[in-house]
């Protein structure tokens, strides 16, 4: 495994994690709640930017 999958599956991890913590009722109010549905928002947001721009430089290094 290389670093950037490494990275992506912290990412899905820290997902799931917040994930169950709502599935759990472990928020405090709704502005909690708010935020970590903010946060699973934005590492999804990024952890499918990092999956395009490799699958980007893979395609790349194939065409090399």
């Amino acid at each position: 495994m290389d670093l950037w999958e490494e990275v992506v599956q912290e990412y899905s991890k820290e997902i799931q994690n917040l994930k169950n913590m709502l599935g759990e009722g472990s928020v405090e109010d709704h502005q909690h709640y708010r935020q970590v549905v903010g946060s699973i928002q934005g590492i999804e947001w990024s952890r499918q930017k990092l999956l395009d721009i490799l699958k980007n430089l893979n395609k790349i290094n194939e065409e090399e």
